[in-house]
């Protein structure tokens, strides 16, 4: 028994639901490749090694160092470079 309705995040419309419903279906099997908002395009252009896991993880993503520079960690220390 599923719990989630499988299409509870498409359109209620029925014919537009049918159209996502396709799209999705098309698709579902690939692998996400998402350049979200929290990530330089050129890495996936470039394709280079990052030097430390700092420059992946921490620095490119501002939750990850705001939530960190909240529990007290200064910025500096997480590699985000000071404007002044």
């Amino acid at each position: 028994m599923t719990l989630l309705n499988p299409d509870r995040l498409f359109p209620v419309e029925p014919k537009v639901r049918d159209l996502a419903r396709s799209l999705y279906h098309s698709v579902r099997n690939l692998p996400i490749i998402s350049p979200h908002g929290h990530t330089d395009p050129r890495w996936f252009a470039e394709n280079q090694a990052f030097a430390n896991p700092s420059e992946l993880f921490v620095t490119p993503d501002h939750y990850v160092f705001r939530m960190l520079h909240s529990q007290g960690i200064a910025l500096e220390d997480l590699g985000v470079p000071r404007v002044d």
